[in-house]
């Protein structure tokens, strides 16, 4: 085997496609966004990507059968622009293997004549949010102007690390255009909920229609446990200030 083996199932004929990633990543908002437009479109399996750059382990499947830990490239026929999907489990386990895996997705993305690409993830903030914000970064000011007609808000700061930032970087070279949505989110649970508002902004842009259904029953999960979270954070919060003013001395005049 070699460090990246890319077995190709499928060779379609693709109309303009656009490139959409959704590895894991901070709360794993855009694995969750990523897997929630492959399950309502309906992608076909186009290829996958072995290497190893990836955990070394096989995924137990529903009929007890393994499958080698890989990142798989789906693709949906569209009127106006053909999808494809970046989805997989794990992402490289080193900064080396980012840029392998990512430079290769690059040249499968070339190869199938790809000039837009869209990853997506999570900007971690500490705080809970009942209305997670969209923010991005792209890689023009054309293209941020674009974005932001659609409610992309922009920090002008910051970093964007793994896949989601590097497609973009490598892809500059190549001259693709590119942009990172990152859905608002605590950082530290899994954050159905951003991811659902980062769906809605790139079904937005992208002008097709997706039922959020099932993406909205795990949000309100989402919701639940943020709550559940706030309300400890409360309690934590009141008991260390009980504990600061027994702490603290008593003067009687």
């Amino acid at each position: 085997m070699d460090d990246i083996e890319v077995r190709i199932m499928k060779e379609p004929k693709l109309n303009n496609p656009v490139l959409i990633e959704g590895l894991p990543g901070i709360g794993l908002v855009g694995k969750l966004a990523g897997d929630h437009l492959l399950d309502e479109l309906g992608g076909v399996k186009l290829a996958e990507i072995n290497s190893y750059y990836l955990p070394p382990q096989v995924n137990i499947l529903e009929d007890n059968t393994v499958e080698l830990v890989n990142m798989s490239l789906y693709y949906w026929k569209n009127d106006k622009s053909d999808i494809l999907l970046l989805l997989g489990g794990f992402q490289g386990l080193t900064p080396e293997s980012q840029y392998r895996l990512s430079d290769k997705t690059l040249d499968i993305a070339v190869e199938l004549g790809v000039n837009k690409i869209f990853t997506l993830g999570g900007l971690g903030t500490g705080n809970i949010t009942q209305n997670p914000r969209v923010y991005g970064a792209a890689t023009s000011k054309k293209f941020v102007d674009e974005l932001g007609k659609h409610g992309v808000v922009f920090r002008g700061s910051g970093a964007i690390f793994g896949a989601s930032g590097l497609l973009l970087g490598l892809g500059l070279s190549r001259g693709i255009e590119a942009a990172c949505l990152m859905g608002e989110t605590h950082g530290q649970i899994i954050d159905a909920k951003s991811a659902e508002a980062v769906l809605k902004v790139l079904t937005s842009i992208l002008g097709i229609d997706v039922d959020m259904t099932k993406l909205a029953e795990k949000a309100k999960e989402t919701e639940d446990q943020m709550a559940k979270v706030s309300k400890m954070i409360d309690e934590q919060k009141k008991a260390m200030d009980r504990q600061f003013s027994a702490d603290q001395p008593t003067y009687i005049r």
